[in-house]
């Protein structure tokens, strides 16, 4: 596998200042990933992302149920790729208080932001559950951004109450079909119903992906991949997941390739 460049983190159009090219009247094609639950196994992932020269958001709890990547090692990998917050213990804010929401919420960019020693504009809602006061919450911790769980989407970003709202579109895990269904059934998406249709016939999650990933670049959207490394090494998926990244690098060049927080600047 590749080395991750602990001195010289990978750049986007962003970090320059510069502005991705993007042809006037032409949708915008976008591909951007996120990885969430800091699983020590994150770094494998970190890995085949720099492999294949693609960016990268690694959503990470200071405390979870399964295990975390260390101080140094978190801090090693916010060397190549931005980190975000995902609640300090990653909590469903939906099943506490509001004052253990807000907490674990503005906590969390704090602790990540003294731990990575990068600043920290990117949270995830873990389990992509919330309301709509946690978006205000989200906000007034100071993140310009939220990543929830809305599958088979290709939009761009939706701004709701000064926070931009970022959907993704396939998940690194072997669904069943029902799975898509319940999905877009609960957020009322019926929008993404043709994605649906597109995948059909797919065999499996990797073929799925790549699907919608060819539909993003003939119509314009963001492709999203996110997932747990941790599912992946359960269900042995590591095999698809570089498939999926092969795909990605072979249409880089039609691409604008970004962070999660770097979509949404992307996108306006």
């Amino acid at each position: 596998m590749a080395k991750l460049n602990r001195r010289a983190p990978m750049r986007s159009a962003f970090d320059s200042g510069r502005a991705p090219t993007h042809t006037p009247g032409v949708s915008q094609f976008m591909m951007t990933t996120s990885w969430d639950d800091g699983d020590p196994l994150d770094l494998r992932v970190a890995e085949m992302l720099a492999k294949y020269g693609l960016p990268g958001t690694f959503y990470v709890p200071c405390e979870c149920e399964y295990p975390v990547l260390a101080g140094a090692e978190l801090r090693g990998l916010a060397s190549a790729f931005e980190v975000g917050a995902h609640t300090v213990h990653h909590v469903d804010v939906t099943a506490v208080g509001d004052s253990i929401a807000r907490e674990e919420i503005g906590d969390s960019k704090r602790w990540v932001e003294e731990t990575a020693g990068q600043e920290c504009r990117a949270f995830c809602f873990p389990l992509g559950r919330f309301e709509k006061r946690h978006l205000e919450m989200v906000r007034d911790a100071g993140f310009g951004m939220a990543r929830t769980v809305e599958m088979l989407s290709l939009d761009r970003p939706r701004t709701t109450d000064g926070v931009a709202v970022v959907a993704t579109t396939m998940q690194a895990y072997p669904h069943a079909k029902i799975s898509y269904w319940k999905n877009l059934a609960k957020r009322f998406r019926v929008n993404n119903l043709a994605m649906l249709f597109t995948i059909g016939a797919a065999k499996d999650w990797a073929s799925a992906a790549i699907a919608l990933l060819e539909m993003a670049r003939e119509r314009g959207g963001v492709f999203h991949l996110w997932g747990h490394s941790r599912e992946i090494e359960e269900t042995g998926e590591w095999r698809n997941l570089e498939r999926v990244f092969a795909a990605m690098k072979e249409m880089k060049r039609d691409a604008v390739c970004v962070s999660n927080s770097e979509l949404c600047h992307a996108a306006g």
